[in-house]
């Protein structure tokens, strides 16, 4: 239990300084401020606070971020069409639909820096895959969010997957190890306020459950696996995957 000392003031807790803040009544009154009768600031639409929209999923990326498709190059995500063939996790895949919906109220943004000139900005409910150490000391894989509650929400409602596993909360204030098409990188989100009526995107694969954002690994909302067969150790240069993508364009 930390210690607590008050001198005169400022407060100070285990010997760091700590700020009190404190209301004034007669401010809050000159600024329009109250807390005793609803609405104490100006009401937001009821039906921002569902992410209300979509065809089927909720957690999202933002308009800009770049699609890994299974020939290397990228693809901003609001430009994806269906039967474009994306990167996954397990494999080359075909884009089911892409589908849009706000940000809403219960969502934040958050920004995951990859390498070179990745940005990762998605909702900060969309699962990522994520690696943690077991108390045992063995490593453990699966998926991850920042808002496990919202992620949650979604599932049951039927707007997301439904997980054999309960995603892990993953710190916000703490590296976290999250799977990377180059492999694993060692993450920390940046937190943003977007306006809740951001249009937000999210791509759904035919017959994987993953796509690659600015090259990290997103959650699809399909139900042909929930992860990789194997530990992640990245994409592989793959040359049965390559004939196969050769071959389905010569067939277009």
């Amino acid at each position: 239990m930390g210690l607590f000392r008050k001198q005169d003031n400022p407060v100070h807790v285990d010997g760091q300084l700590s700020i009190r803040l404190e209301a004034d009544r007669g401010d809050d009154a000159a600024e329009g401020w109250q807390i005793t009768e609803r609405p104490y600031r100006p009401r937001s639409r009821e039906s921002l606070l569902d992410d209300l929209g979509s065809e089927g999923g909720a957690c999202c990326v933002l308009a800009g971020n770049r699609i890994l498709l299974a020939d290397g190059s990228l693809v901003a995500v609001e430009t994806l069409r269906p039967g474009q063939l994306v990167a996954t996790m397990s494999g080359p895949a075909p884009v089911l639909r892409l589908e849009t919906t706000r940000l809403g109220l219960s969502r934040k943004v958050v920004e995951l820096r990859g390498t070179g000139d990745q940005c990762l900005v998605m909702t900060d409910d969309h699962p990522l895959w994520v690696s943690r150490t077991a108390g045992a000391g063995e490593r453990r894989e699966g998926w991850g969010t920042y808002n496990l509650a919202q992620t949650m929400y979604e599932s049951r409602q039927g707007i997301g997957l439904q997980f054999d596993v309960p995603p892990t909360p993953l710190w916000f204030d703490l590296p976290e190890q999250v799977a990377h098409a180059q492999g694993w990188l060692h993450v920390r989100p940046i937190f943003h306020a977007f306006d809740a009526e951001t249009t937000v995107y999210h791509v759904v694969v035919d017959g994987a459950f993953s796509f690659f954002a600015e090259g990290f690994a997103l959650l699809s909302h399909t139900m042909h696996a929930q992860g990789p067969a194997a530990p992640w150790q990245g994409l592989q240069a793959d040359a049965g995957a390559a004939r196969f993508v050769d071959g389905l364009g010569a067939l277009a």
